[in-house]
C-alpha cells in the first residue's frame, strides 16, 4: 500500500498553522527538513539498506542539505556508490526508493554518483558540483560517505577559483535576467536578485573563499524565506514570485503586523537589496583575475587617476579614506569621477562612503549651494550609472533627503514594474541609450535630446519625479537653483503624465489636437524637455518602448512643434500683461511666444531697456551668463538692421549660439543674441565697452557695414560640412513664409544667411536662432513688399541660402 502523503499528515499541518501564527520560517525550514529526512531513511532502509547494505550511501544535498527545506521545494537526494551503478540488482532498490519517496509526495530531483565521479570536476555538471557543496549523511554504508569525504576538501580547495568562477558567471547571468535590479514590483524571492539564490551564493562563496566574507545576513534571510514560505502555502506549489494578489493576502495575515500591501513590499524589497548588495560584493571579490586585453585595458584606465582618486583592476578608490568623514563634498567628487569616467567604486570605497552616510547626510540636509556642480555632472556620459552607484551605497538619500521617502516604494501607475526609485535611475540610463541609438527611430528621439538646452534640468526632473513638486521644490531650494531652473523642472512634473495620456486620449491628426499639445508645452524648448522625458519614462517602464509608441510620440512632437513655430508669426500680444509697470504697451505686437518663453523678471527689464531707449531711439545691454554672454538691442526697425547686428557682433570673433528678432506693432524690434566668446575679450571692461559702442553705432545707422567687414576674412568651406536643408511654409501664416534652415554651423553663419533675405530686399518679421553642437537651427519669418514670397523668389532664395550654408 501506497504510503501517506507527507502534506496530508498532521504533523505537516501542525507545522504550517504555527508558521500562519508567528511567521517564523525557520521552524518551518527546520521541521519539514526533519520530516522529509525521517521518510527518506526509512525509505532507504526498506530497499537500498535491505538490498544493498554496503557500497551505498545516501546524502541530502542542495537547500535540502542545509536543512533548508520550503514547503513545496524540490528535495536534492544524492546515493553515492562505491561500487558498479549499471547492476541489476542495484537497479531494482533504487527504483524502489525513489518509488517510495515520490508516493510520499516528495519533489525529488535525484541522481546516482560514484565516488570517482564526484571527485572528477571535469565531468560534472554544475547542479551537481554546487549540490556537493551542501552535502549531508542521511543513511548508509557510512564508510562509503567517509572516502568521499577524505577526498573532496582536497579536490575543492584544488579547484577552488575555477568553481568561484562559475558560481559568479552564472550568477550573474540570472542577475541580468532580472535586469540586474531587486525593485521589481513582482520579486521573485528565490531567483531574482537579493532572493535566496544570493543568498546560497555569498554562503558558497565564503565557504570557498573564507578571505571573502561579509557580514551576517540572517535577519534578511528570516525575512525573505518567510515570504517564501507564505507563497508556498497559499498556493499550494512551488510559488516565488510576490505580486499584487499575494502581496495584498500576506498583507492581511496576523504575522503582518497590520501593514498594508505597500510596506509589506517596501520591507522585503528592502532586505533583498541588501542581499544583492552583498551577493556583488561577494562576486567581485571571488572573480577570478583577468588577463590579456582586459588587463591591458584596465592599466589604460589606471592613469584616470589623480591626487584624490587612484583607479586600480578597473575601479575607483579613495587615496585618503581617512578624510572622509572631515569633507562631505567629497561625495560630489566621487559622483563627479565616476560620471566622467565611467568607473565604478570599489567594494571598499563603497564601504568606507557609506560608513560615512550619517555625516554627508548632516552636511547636505543644509542649503549649500551645489547646483553648479550637479548641474555639471548629470548631463555627462554615465551619469546614470554613477547615480545608481551612490543609490547603491545609500548615498543619495544622504545627498537628497527626499530620496529616502521614495526608496523601495510602490509606484501605483498603470505599466509600472518598478519602484519608484528603480523606474527613476531605469528613465535617467534610457537617456544615456538614447545618445547611443542605433535604431532609426530612436536616432529622431536623440537629435532631439541634443537640441535640449539644459539637460542637466532633463535628468534632474527624471530624478525627483516621484518626490512630487513639493519634494522636488524642497530640495532645489536646499541646493540653490536659479529660480528659471527650477521653473522648467516644476513644469515636467506637474506635466509628468498629460503628454503621454495625450496620445492616447486624443488624435494626432486632429488640429484641435497640435494646439493643445502646443498650449500645454508654451515653447518649443519645453515641448523637447517633455518629449524626452515622456519618451525616458515610457521606455524605464515594465513594457519598455513600443516601436508603435514611439512613432505615436514622435508624431505628436512634430505636431506641436508645427503649431508653436506657426505661432511665431500668427500669434500676437494683443494686450500686455496687467502686472507689468512702465511702458508695458511696448510688448504688443510680438508673438505670443515671447511671454511663454521669458520670465516676468525678463519682460520688465525689457520694458525697462525700451524706456532707455526712447531718446535716441536705441538701447543696448549685455549681461554675463554661465559660460556665454547675452546681448539685447532695442532699435527701430529698418533694412538689413538684423543682418548688421548679426555681422557687428561676429566681427568680435565670438560664436552666435542662439538668437531672437520679434518686431512690435509700431516697428520696434527687440533683438536678443547669446553668444560664447572663446577668445574672453569682452572680460576686458574697455572691450566690453568698445563692443556694446559699435553695436549701438550700427542699431542707429551710424556705422558703414562694408568698411567693418573690408577686412574680415571671407569663411571657409567645411571638408565635412554635412548636408545642409532649407524649407519654406508659404501656408503657416497669411503674411509671410516660414523658412526654416538647419546646416553645420561656422563662424558668420547667422549674418551670411540674413544677408540673403536682405539682398532680396526681403523683410525679416521673426527670426528663432538654435545652435547645437555643430549644428545650426535657425527659423525665419520672411516677407517681400508685404506679402508672402513667391515661387520663383523661393527658388532663388533656396540656391542662394544653400551657397550661404
Amino acid at each position: 500500500m501506497a504510503p501517506e502523503k507527507l502534506q496530508s499528515t498532521g504533523e505537516w499541518e501542525a507545522i504550517r498553522r504555527a508558521f500562519f501564527t508567528t511567521g517564523r520560517a525557520a521552524d518551518v525550514l527546520s521541521s519539514l527538513t526533519c520530516v522529509i529526512d525521517a521518510t527518506a531513511i526509512a525509505a532507504y532502509a526498506a530497499t537500498i539498506g535491505a538490498g544493498a547494505p554496503q557500497f551505498a550511501a545516501a546524502l541530502a544535498a542542495g537547500a535540502y542539505g542545509r536543512r533548508e527545506t520550503f514547503p513545496f521545494s524540490g528535495t536534492d537526494l544524492l546515493i553515492l556508490l562505491d561500487t558498479d551503478p549499471e547492476s541489476p540488482a542495484l537497479k531494482d532498490v533504487l527504483a524502489a526508493f525513489t518509488r517510495l519517496l515520490r508516493e510520499a509526495g516528495l519533489r525529488l530531483n535525484y541522481s546516482v554518483r560514484t565516488v570517482a565521479e564526484c571527485l572528477d570536476v571535469r565531468e560534472q555538471n554544475p547542479e551537481l558540483l554546487m549540490g556537493l557543496l551542501d552535502r549531508r549523511f542521511l543513511a548508509g554504508d557510512e564508510a562509503v560517505q567517509a572516502r568521499l569525504e577524505t577526498r573532496l576538501p582536497a579536490v575543492l580547495a584544488r579547484h577552488g577559483a575555477a568553481i568561484r568562477q562559475r558560481l559568479c558567471r552564472a550568477a550573474r547571468a540570472r542577475h541580468t535576467q532580472f535586469e540586474n535590479t531587486p525593485h521589481r514590483l513582482d520579486p521573485d524571492v528565490k531567483e531574482g536578485p537579493g532572493g535566496l539564490l544570493d543568498l546560497r551564493l555569498i554562503d558558497w562563496l565564503a565557504r570557498l573563499n573564507p578571505d571573502s566574507a561579509g557580514p551576517p545576513l540572517g535577519e534578511h534571510a528570516a525575512a525573505i524565506s518567510a515570504v517564501r514560505c507564505f507563497l508556498h502555502y497559499r498556493a499550494g506549489a512551488d510559488c516565488n514570485i510576490l505580486d499584487r494578489e499575494p502581496l495584498d493576502d500576506l498583507a492581511r495575515q496576523p504575522f503582518a503586523g497590520g501593514k498594508s500591501s505597500g510596506e509589506c513590499l517596501r520591507e522585503l524589497l528592502g532586505h533583498a537589496r541588501a542581499v544583492f548588495h552583498e551577493a556583488r560584493r561577494a562576486i567581485e571579490a571571488s572573480e577570478k583575475t583577468q588577463s590579456g586585453l582586459i588587463e591591458s585595458f584596465r592599466e589604460y584606465r589606471a592613469r584616470l587617476s589623480n591626487g584624490e582618486f587612484t583607479v586600480s583592476r578597473d575601479r575607483l578608490l579613495l587615496r585618503n579614506p581617512a578624510h572622509i568623514e572631515g569633507d562631505p563634498e567629497l561625495l560630489l567628487r566621487v559622483f563627479d569621477f565616476m560620471a566622467r569616467h565611467g568607473i565604478q567604486a570599489a567594494s571598499e570605497t563603497t564601504r568606507r562612503l557609506s560608513a560615512a552616510a550619517p555625516a554627508f547626510a548632516a552636511y547636505f540636509s543644509r542649503p549649500h549651494p551645489v547646483w553648479p556642480a550637479l548641474k555639471t555632472v548629470l548631463p555627462l556620459p554615465h551619469a546614470g550609472m554613477a547615480l545608481r552607484a551612490l543609490e547603491d551605497a545609500c548615498l543619495l538619500a544622504a545627498l537628497f533627503p527626499e530620496w529616502g521617502a521614495i526608496e523601495n516604494l510602490s509606484l501605483d501607475e498603470p505599466g509600472a514594474g518598478y519602484t519608484a526609485d528603480e523606474h527613476s535611475l531605469r528613465s535617467i540610463e534610457c537617456v544615456a541609450k538614447l545618445r547611443s541609438a542605433s535604431d532609426a527611430s530612436l536616432q529622431r528621439f536623440a537629435e532631439l535630446l541634443a537640441e535640449i538646452d539644459q539637460p542637466a534640468l532633463l535628468v534632474f526632473a527624471l530624478l525627483c519625479q516621484a518626490m512630487g513638486i513639493e519634494g522636488a521644490s524642497a530640495a532645489m531650494e536646499r541646493i540653490a537653483m536659479p529660480q528659471e531652473d527650477r521653473a522648467h523642472v516644476e513644469f515636467l512634473l506637474a506635466h509628468r503624465n498629460d503628454l503621454a495620456g495625450a496620445l492616447v486620449a486624443r488624435d494626432t491628426e486632429d488640429p484641435a489636437a497640435a494646439r493643445s499639445l502646443a498650449e500645454l508645452a508654451g515653447t518649443v524648448e519645453r515641448l523637447k524637455l517633455l518629449a524626452i522625458f515622456t519618451y525616458a519614462n515610457a521606455a524605464a517602464g515594465a513594457d519598455s518602448m513600443a516601436p508603435w509608441r514611439a512613432e505615436q510620440l514622435w508624431r505628436a512632437c512634430s505636431i506641436a512643434r508645427e503649431e508653436l513655430t506657426r505661432e511665431l508669426e500668427t500669434e500676437r500680444i494683443e494686450q500686455a500683461p496687467a502686472d507689468l509697470a512702465g511702458q508695458a504697451d511696448f510688448l504688443k505686437g510680438f508673438p505670443v511666444r515671447y511671454l511663454r518663453a521669458h520670465s516676468l523678471a525678463e519682460l520688465a527689464g525689457h520694458v525697462r531697456l525700451y524706456e532707455r531707449s526712447r531718446p535716441t531711439g536705441v538701447a543696448v545691454q549685455i549681461e554675463r551668463l554661465e559660460g556665454a554672454w547675452r546681448l539685447s538691442i532695442i532699435a527701430r526697425d529698418r533694412p538689413a538692421l538684423f543682418a548688421s547686428l548679426a555681422a557687428t557682433i561676429s566681427s568680435f570673433d565670438v560664436n552666435i549660439l542662439k538668437a531672437e528678432a520679434f518686431c512690435n506693432a509700431k516697428g520696434i524690434v527687440l533683438d536678443t543674441f547669446v553668444f560664447a566668446d572663446p577668445q574672453r575679450l569682452l572680460l576686458n571692461p574697455s572691450e566690453t565697452d568698445r563692443f556694446t559702442d559699435l553695436v549701438e553705432r550700427m542699431a542707429l545707422g551710424r556705422t558703414d557695414l562694408r568698411r567693418l567687414l573690408r577686412h574680415r576674412a571671407p569663411p571657409q568651406p567645411k571638408k565635412h560640412a554635412g548636408t545642409a536643408q532649407v524649407r519654406f511654409d508659404s501656408q503657416t501664416s497669411d503674411a509671410a513664409t516660414l523658412v526654416e534652415i538647419s546646416t553645420e554651423d561656422r563662424p558668420g553663419l547667422l549674418y551670411s544667411l540674413a544677408s540673403v533675405f536682405s539682398a532680396a530686399a526681403c523683410n525679416i518679421d521673426v527670426v528663432l536662432i538654435d545652435t547645437k553642437g555643430h549644428r545650426a537651427m535657425d527659423v525665419f519669418y520672411v516677407s517681400h513688399d508685404g506679402r508672402k514670397l513667391a515661387p520663383e523668389l523661393e527658388a532663388s532664395l533656396k540656391e542662394n541660402l544653400l551657397a550661404a550654408c
